[in-house]
């Protein structure tokens, strides 16, 4: 929270800086909108805090995180976020008339933060290729961070493929989250490219990255499994029924590339499915 604070203008850092220490620690996401008050999130609970902000306070944060250059920018801001130091991510909407996003109306910064032990639960449960499901701020990111750095520790050679650099927390060549000893992270790179590389250059037993989505990233997968390394991935899934319903994520399950799929839910609680066990239940 300390380095985020930095990163916003002096208006809203200040506000949010009167909170208390507790609502700091527990806050997942700072939400800015045009014509609203500060809205800070701790998991589900919306903590509304003045003054209320202005297009111009909306405008000259996304500045800020661009460092003054939006143009430099733009194919982020196309795709909606902002890639900010330390692993944290703003995502950016606005007037998304023609073909660059202009006029922005609403910030959504989410709060990055390593727990330790966050995979704790699946000591032991884990075979092959894992996959780690759940809806929105149902802790993947954060699961998976932890995931690598145990698996590191114990002895396995993971790559970790961090486009956003949300996972390691990469800031001017420093990797500020602890991944473990036995752990390469490649930062900046698209996916696919990146699955790529690694196979390639690094020999890795995993490889790690967040959230697939497209073909290419599935087909640089079973090239990863079919080359000897296991994939550890993420995906917004809001029920174990949608894992067979969208096509990336079952062909990963269909195909064997993973072997373990666990399921997110900060209100339900984690359970952890074979991938026989999903074919069984819901294909």
């Amino acid at each position: 929270m300390v380095h985020l604070l930095e990163l916003l203008p002096l208006k809203i850092s200040a506000a949010i800086g009167l909170l208390s220490e507790n609502i700091k620690q527990s806050a997942d996401e700072i939400r800015l909108r045009s014509g609203k008050e500060i809205c800070v999130m701790c998991g589900k609970t919306p903590i509304f805090i003045k003054p209320i902000l202005e297009s111009e306070d909306i405008a000259f944060t996304v500045k800020r995180f661009c460092n003054s250059s939006v143009y430099a920018h733009t194919n982020e801001l196309n795709n909606g976020f902002i890639s900010l130091p330390f692993g944290h991510r703003a995502g950016v909407v606005g007037n998304f008339s023609g073909e660059n996003l202009y006029e922005f109306s609403s910030v959504n910064i989410r709060i990055a933060r390593q727990v330790v032990g966050a995979a704790n639960f699946l000591s032991g449960k884990i075979t092959g290729g894992v996959l780690l499901a759940g809806p929105p701020a149902s802790g993947k990111t954060t699961v998976l961070r932890d995931l690598v750095r145990q698996l590191s520790k114990e002895g396995n050679k993971v790559s970790v493929v961090d486009t956003r650099g949300e996972i390691s927390a990469f800031s001017k060549g420093v990797i500020f989250n602890d991944l473990g000893p036995n752990t390469d992270v490649l930062f900046g790179i698209e996916k696919d490219r990146g699955i790529e590389i690694a196979l390639r250059t690094m020999t890795p037993d995993y490889i790690a990255f967040d959230e697939i989505g497209t073909d290419l990233e599935l087909k640089r997968v079973f090239d990863s499994v079919n080359g000897g390394a296991e994939i550890i991935t993420t995906a917004h899934i809001g029920s174990v029924e949608q894992l067979i319903l969208r096509p990336v994520t079952r062909r990963l399950i269909t195909s064997g590339a993973v072997k373990t799929v666990v399921m997110l839910d900060r209100n339900k609680g984690n359970k952890i499915f074979t991938s026989e066990e999903i074919l069984k239940c819901y294909s």
